[in-house]
């Protein structure tokens, strides 16, 4: 035990995954370092850019201006397997299992491109659980934010406000620039964090671009962001694992019939 008066109880830390345990259930984030390989991000910069590309010629580059969702991708997993595989990460869901427990899903995955010079609508402070004023226990959803580029305080680093996973509202303006840190992470990593931790993406005043991908992983009773199943068309729907990870398995259903032949056919099972 450290030298301390009137204590006798101490957290153990027994694993570096410990380490990082304590961190995202104190502070409300942690950083993994070295999740993705050169060549995996090398892959990713030019995928992502190409996704958003073709999301922008379908949409419209107007539409998302007037909707404000330039420079984000949507669900890349629907277009390539290789997102997919990010949102799997065996070292990243192993803290997951740990926070939320074995039953989770993919609530959204969702690409950021932040351009040097250029404002990112997610500059302002957020919840990625939004418009929600509570504290629980212990979390509901966990994100998990691969650094693509280096973030660097001129990149634009993410800012986090520790703590504020556990106070129902944001604090004061005078409290979060006090007490607001940026985070400083090589390209490769990934921020863990507790999603109703208040946080926002800094300012790129960088010459490169500082790319993300924010995966958030709920518990099933809260609902996708994107209708997985739907967008999936079936696909992966016979994988046991990725059936429960997409969100087959946790969909609602249509009428009272269709409930219980769902419960009957997972009895027969």
């Amino acid at each position: 035990m450290e030298k301390s008066y009137g204590v006798n109880r101490q957290t153990k830390l027994n694993s570096k995954i410990d380490i990082h345990l304590e961190e995202l259930q104190i502070n409300g984030f942690t950083v993994l370092e070295n999740v993705l390989k050169n060549d995996e991000l090398l892959d990713c910069r030019l995928k992502l850019d190409s996704i958003y590309e073709t999301q922008k010629a379908q949409f419209g580059a107007e539409n998302l201006i007037k909707i404000n969702e330039q420079n984000l991708v949507r669900c890349p997993l629907i277009y390539d397997t290789f997102f997919l595989n990010i949102a799997t990460n065996e070292k990243v869901l192993e803290f997951v299992k740990l926070l939320i427990g074995d039953y989770f899903i993919l609530h959204l995955q969702n690409g950021i491109i932040n351009k040097p010079s250029e404002e990112h609508h997610q500059s302002s402070w957020h919840r990625d659980l939004p418009y929600q004023n509570f504290v629980i226990s212990k979390p509901l959803a966990i994100g998990a934010l691969y650094c693509i580029d280096d973030f660097t305080n001129e990149s634009g680093g993410t800012f986090v406000l520790p703590y504020s996973h556990r106070v129902e509202s944001i604090p004061t303006a005078h409290y979060v620039e006090k007490y607001c840190r940026q985070i400083v992470a090589k390209a490769g990593s990934v921020i863990l964090f507790d999603s109703m931790l208040f946080h926002k993406a800094g300012y790129n005043s960088s010459s490169f671009i500082r790319r993300a991908i924010n995966n958030v992983y709920v518990v099933p009773i809260l609902k996708q962001q994107i209708d997985l199943p739907f967008a999936l068309n079936g696909k992966y729907s016979d994988n046991e694992f990725l059936s429960k990870f997409l969100g087959y398995q946790s969909k609602s259903a249509s009428n009272d019939t269709e409930w219980r032949n769902n419960r009957l056919e997972k009895h027969i099972i």
